[in-house]
């Protein structure tokens, strides 16, 4: 039977290869034709744009650019190379001794993406010595001990209840435990560092003693990242990625075995969701991370100590959230975890009329997103449905 073939990724390629008796060098050769890549370039000097397009014409590709580049009325331009990966394999070959326009910057940049497009490396994130191998899609089960969080507010301010449903959750296949003393939920008010810690570091203290799996501080403040740290907290998720505090970064460099998840958010909690806009989201989002992880490398804090979430809901609109589920992938660009923090939340609420405790369905299609373009963790409500759901996933993803 003749039919189209859907090919995801590299391994794919490969099975499918295999399976008509391809040679092993055949495989290794042809594999990366079947992968169809199309890579963004901003403000591409004009000699370099005319350069990288008759390259890839020479080798079956192609490159979109701005009107007036070729006869060179425009300056700069963004370009998007069109092609497979096969091709910028030979893109890069192509670029080897140009030293002119930004091309070498180009160049690397290039061989980074490819890196991370075809790379089977797994990333393993040391927590604070704990490690967590992100060999697959991880569940951050979610803990607030706050008075007014949008979902499960006040439910879990006795330390009892909150260490019993952190037990739960981790029962049920949680494999970090994210605890918050604030909520940051759209207009929320700001809570002092002494009842933050009040609320915060008697659940780490209990849980340290009774379960193995990483604990998360979700805070920005830095006094209380750093207690929690020494009450047993492993990781430091961060919504304001280390904006608020100019002092989280030195935590970050008193404990060099804790990572870091830095969030895009417009504004403050306060104020992020008065009128939020975007001319092009998911590029001012990527923006903002490059700057971030440029700010935590010059300050010492190693790149293999970040994770990165696109913060749906903080400081988005509707559009915006939607835009990043559907482009989830783009932000594997860095080569770095990402996280996707979607349970429960508002936008699901404009997609279908429904309280928080009702968007256990919404919150599994955008985890079905996560999982099918490669997101790390999941930052989740409802762990055991999650759990059920990603092992299904998982078993669709491993049939040979």
């Amino acid at each position: 039977m003749n039919r189209v073939l859907l090919i995801n990724d590299l391994e794919e390629a490969k099975k499918e290869l295999t399976k008509i008796k391809v040679s092993s060098q055949g495989i290794e050769v042809m594999a990366p034709k079947a992968l169809g890549l199309f890579i963004k370039l901003t403000q591409v000097h004009v000699g370099a744009a005319n350069i990288l397009k008759q390259e890839m014409l020479s080798i079956g590709g192609d490159a979109a650019v701005a009107r007036g580049v070729v006869n060179g009325v425009e300056k700069t331009s963004d370009m998007i190379l069109l092609g497979n990966a096969n091709k910028i394999k030979k893109l890069i070959n192509k670029l080897d001794h140009q030293t002119i326009f930004g091309l070498p910057k180009i160049r690397t940049d290039l061989e980074s993406m490819l890196k991370n497009v075809l790379g089977k490396q797994t990333t393993i994130l040391d927590c604070n010595g704990k490690k967590l191998k992100l060999d697959s899609m991880k569940i951050m089960g979610v803990l607030n001990v706050t008075p007014d969080s949008f979902s499960d507010g006040n439910k879990f301010i006795r330390v009892d209840k909150a260490v019993d449903h952190a037990i739960q959750m981790m029962e049920e296949g949680a494999d970090i435990i994210d605890i918050g003393g604030e909520s940051t939920r759209p207009g929320a008010g700001k809570v002092d560092i002494p009842t933050e810690l009040e609320r915060v570091i008697p659940v780490i203290e209990e849980l340290r003693k009774r379960i193995d799996i990483p604990i998360s501080i979700d805070t920005n403040k830095a006094e209380v990242a750093d207690k929690a740290i020494q009450a047993g907290a492993s990781i430091i998720n961060d919504i304001s990625a280390l904006r608020f505090d100019s002092g989280m970064i030195k935590v970050l460099q008193k404990y060099p075995d804790v990572p870091i998840i830095l969030m895009h958010m417009l504004g403050t909690p306060q104020t992020m969701q008065e009128e939020p806009f975007y001319e092009d989201t998911i590029e001012e989002i990527m923006d903002f991370f490059q700057e971030r992880i440029d700010h935590c490398v010059s300050n010492g804090i190693n790149k293999s100590r970040i994770v990165l979430d696109p913060g749906i809901g903080f400081g988005k609109r509707q559009r915006d959230n939607l835009i990043i589920l559907k482009k989830l992938y783009e932000f594997k660009t860095f080569g770095l975890p990402v996280q996707l923090g979607a349970s429960r939340k508002s936008f699901i609420g404009k997609v279908y009329d429904s309280k928080p405790e009702d968007r256990l369905e919404g919150s599994l299609a955008a985890t079905a997103l996560a999982f099918q373009n490669g997101i790390d963790i999941v930052r989740v409500h409802d762990v055991k449905q999650h759990k059920l759901f990603m092992q299904t996933l998982q078993s669709i993803k491993d049939v040979k």
